[in-house]
């Protein structure tokens, strides 16, 4: 790899894992906008709700039309307003104005986000470069989540939102060195997604495989204290399993990156989907054991699968597009996992854990076209 290449790589990790501070932060800033702005929690969970969607929405613009624009000035604009509205968040002056300010805030993280998805489908092996990515995301979360509850309690909400303007600054600072698209040469030989109608078969199902997989995760990720509760924990044990889960993910995404290539794309997809279903199934058991077993396999099969399948999608469309509405459809699906686990919710602690095993099945399955597409385009 180029000097130049590994500086534009770390440019474009900087400002992708900057964008998703707040994400990060969410469940800090849902309690803040309660203490300090005195929502109801209803508002408070409407207000993370539509910045979300407005996220997807920003990501769904670009594969319709944006791809189209310069990518270095649609990532500035969309950090330039991140930042305006960052500040602005501390001042809002009740629930409507808020609404608006992070739905705002939503669209621009979804146009700069999907510059940096765009300009990693661009480089030459874009599974490492996710697996990089993710590694470095998630070693970042984890500091600033250890930050945060002493950044709150000192500064409040004006701290957490000065942390948003400043990442989205640094993130500002590292624009000019977005690379191009590539060139429509380079397009014809990434595999079969611009040649033809036929070609969107498997994106579209790595795109529905990344909506079932958020949909499994943040389903078992949103009951998973309640679920540890109902066994006989109590929530600091609960809390510090979770936290040892995080070391679960970064191993996850190590392996990943170890893994590369060596063993090819689809043994690998299948043992991690083998280790979220078998997650799943060991969360739904109403022992402590598998409770403990299962909470840390699903971190870390979560993040070793991850890379392969953007990788994948990545690859059919070296455009960056079906990797955009990849993502739009992964906040989707982290919208709709919640939603239907609390129909279920009623039945049993356990039903959550089939729900998600369900959800990881589905996923599978659509990976497999895509792993065929992939293996097809690939280069002799």
């Amino acid at each position: 790899m180029s000097r130049e290449s590994r500086t534009s790589l770390a440019a474009l990790i900087v400002i992708g894992t900057g964008a998703m501070t707040s994400a990060t932060l969410s469940p800090v800033m849902l309690g803040l906008y309660i203490d300090e702005l005195r929502l109801t929690a209803s508002q408070a969970s409407l207000a993370l709700a539509a910045e979300n969607g407005a996220y997807a929405l920003g990501l769904l613009l670009f594969y319709l039309v944006l791809h189209r624009a310069r990518r270095p000035m649609l990532a500035a604009i969309g950090l330039a307003v991140m930042i305006v509205t960052s500040l602005l968040t501390a001042r809002a002056g009740g629930f409507v104005p808020l609404l608006a300010i992070r739905a705002a805030f939503g669209l621009a993280m979804g146009f700069t986000a999907s510059t940096v998805f765009a300009a990693y489908a661009g480089r030459a092996d874009p599974q490492r470069v996710w697996a990089i990515a993710t590694f470095v995301n998630l070693a970042y979360a984890a500091l600033l989540l250890a930050l945060s509850g002493w950044i709150a309690q000192t500064f409040g909400l004006t701290g957490i939102v000065a942390i948003l303007a400043v990442v989205a600054a640094i993130g500002l600072a590292c624009t000019r060195l977005i690379p191009p698209p590539p060139r429509p040469a380079q397009e014809a030989h990434a595999g079969p997604i611009a040649r033809g109608l036929t070609i969107n078969v498997p994106a579209s199902c790595g795109a529905l495989a990344l909506l079932c997989l958020y949909a499994g995760h943040t389903t078992l990720w949103s009951f998973q204290e309640r679920m540890g509760l109902t066994i006989g924990l109590d929530r600091s044990q609960v809390g510090v399993l979770l936290g040892i889960s995080v070391l679960g993910a970064i191993a996850g995404a190590l392996l990943s990156m170890a893994a590369g290539h060596r063993f090819g794309q689809r043994g690998p997809n299948a043992l991690a989907f083998a280790g979220l279903i078998a997650s799943a199934l060991l969360l739904a058991m109403p022992l402590m054991a598998a409770y403990v077993a299962g909470a840390i396999i699903v971190k870390t099969a979560w993040f070793f699968g991850l890379p392969f399948i953007l990788g994948a999608l990545a690859r059919l469309d070296r455009s960056g597009r079906w990797s955009s509405m990849g993502a739009a459809l992964l906040a989707l699906g982290s919208a709709i996992g919640p939603a239907i686990g609390a129909t279920l919710a009623g039945y049993g602690a356990h039903m959550i854990g089939f729900l998600a095993a369900g959800l990881y099945l589905m996923s599978f399955l659509f990976t497999v076209p895509l792993f065929a597409a992939d293996r097809s385009a690939a280069p002799r």
